[in-house]
């Protein structure tokens, strides 16, 4: 058996049979592990009240390699505020995570990830879409805005739509919808300068939403 420490961010947590459940932590080091824990949910349980999702701690963890099992957890941080506000979105930015398959993290993605309720907060109009696109730009599945799908020429002021791929006006069909290059040209402007939380215009952030929830669709967990 191998002991260890690690900082980890519950995502998830499924309650399984009647005292267990099954948590789902995001790590830097290990990307997202899942680990089984018996008699958690009983009354004197010393870890019931602090291993619940959003709690970012210390993990102490035994391994024998193909499982882990939790020692005890140290709570650095318990984003209290975000369940007054948006607990919902909150839980369900968070367990959407869970349902990837994340082997390691880089830096920034975890540092952004274990202050999500803070953007959250500050930033609901455009959280959805920022945190699409840190999710995207970690696994290296950013939707391409800037070539036709089809014939793979840069994109002019003609530009059409079809689910989350975009079209020069070559290669469109009739079916496709015709795209507003104004909001088109701000839209690539906010995503490649990393400025999303700067969005003010609701049509932007309308036009990224569609794009992004339909690749979304499109690739696979």
């Amino acid at each position: 058996m191998i002991n260890f420490k690690i900082n980890g961010l519950i995502l998830n947590k499924k309650n399984i049979k009647e005292k267990s459940a099954i948590i789902s932590i995001l790590t830097q080091e290990l990307g997202i592990i899942k680990i089984k824990i018996d008699g958690i949910n009983r009354p004197e349980s010393k870890l019931l009240s602090v291993i619940q999702p959003g709690s970012f701690g210390r993990f102490f963890i035994s391994s024998d390699l193909n499982s882990f099992k939790i020692l005890s957890f140290l709570p650095l941080r318990i984003p209290y505020k975000i369940f007054k506000k948006f607990p919902y979105m909150y839980l369900f930015a968070l367990r959407f995570l869970s349902f990837f398959n994340i082997y390691y993290t880089s830096a920034d993605f975890f540092k952004n990830i274990i202050r999500i309720d803070i953007y959250l907060l500050k930033y609901k109009k455009v959280f959805l879409i920022w945190y699409l696109n840190l999710i995207f730009k970690e696994l290296g599945v950013i939707p391409n805005l800037t070539n036709c799908y089809k014939c793979n020429i840069l994109l002019d002021k003609l530009i059409y739509i079809k689910g989350s791929k975009l079209y020069c006006y070559r290669c469109k069909k009739i079916s496709y919808d015709k795209i507003d290059y104004q909001i088109y040209k701000k839209a690539l402007f906010y995503l490649n300068n990393n400025l999303i939380f700067k969005i003010n215009d609701d049509k932007v952030v309308k036009f990224i939403k569609k794009i992004f929830l339909n690749h979304l669709k499109e690739i696979s967990l």
